[in-house]
């Protein structure tokens, strides 16, 4: 299948399926080899499908990618740029910013 969505901030993303039975949830652990850094969009993966028992949805494992994507969502900011500043800003959102901006700003 093809690497069609990835969500750098929370390390899962979307494959979709060259049978044409529709997009596959993946996340980076289920990597064979690589992580998440290596989840380009556009890349060519092989997979299996099981059925993941918290939320009864089929999803990949044994993920090997066999070509790597040419990163449409913006190739050049994916390593440095969005990976880790995903990360930080993913946990900064959410709790310090949000909070402090109301706190501490007059306006």
């Amino acid at each position: 299948g093809t690497l069609k969505k990835f969500m750098d901030g929370k390390g899962f993303g979307f494959i979709e399926n060259s049978d044409g039975s529709g997009d596959v949830f993946v996340h980076f652990s289920q990597l064979t080899s690589g992580g998440s850094e290596d989840m380009v969009v556009g890349s060519e993966m092989t997979f299996d499908i099981e059925i993941d028992d918290r939320s009864g949805k089929t999803k990949a494992c044994n993920v090997t990618i066999t070509s790597a994507g040419d990163g449409d969502s913006g190739g050049g900011s994916y390593g440095g740029g969005s990976y880790g500043g995903g990360g930080k800003s993913y946990g900064g959102k959410s709790g310090g910013k949000g909070k402090g901006k109301d706190k501490y700003s007059p306006y």
